[in-house]
């Protein structure tokens, strides 16, 4: 799968609770191309030590510079933690315009978890391609 590893949305780590892309925004100054774009993540080690978790990847856009943020984009399916660590690839299709391109648009990679885990993990990152395969 063709991605650029320079306008990676995540490098690889390893999160245990809810977390936004801690990096700089990516800005799409012209928004996406006609038919949009993938967000593509790999996780493995999605595990938890009992009760019931759930991880969703999302694309928050923000048509503002960044002083709002929406969730305007959520992958699925979400991804149900159990005591058997999994593995796998997910994308999210989104495709935005922007309101202004002196506003900036830009996005960002949010994980979000749910329930009431113990010892939640995952270990994921984010990428931009054009296709699934």
């Amino acid at each position: 799968m063709p991605t650029d590893a320079l306008i990676a949305l995540q490098a690889s780590q390893t999160v245990t609770a809810s977390y936004t892309t801690a990096a700089t925004a990516l800005v799409l100054p012209g928004g996406t191309p006609r038919r949009g774009l993938k967000a593509r993540i790999l996780y493995s080690a999605a595990t938890q030590a009992s009760g019931s978790g759930v991880f969703t990847f999302g694309i928050a856009v923000s048509y503002d510079a960044g002083s709002t943020w929406n969730v305007d984009f959520v992958g699925d399916p979400a991804i149900t933690l159990s005591t058997t660590a999994q593995a796998g690839e997910l994308f999210i299709p989104f495709e935005i315009s922007p309101t202004s391109v002196a506003n900036g648009t830009r996005i960002k990679l949010y994980a979000t978890l749910s329930g009431s885990p113990t010892t939640p993990t995952i270990t994921y990152q984010g990428d931009i391609t054009l296709n699934r395969p």
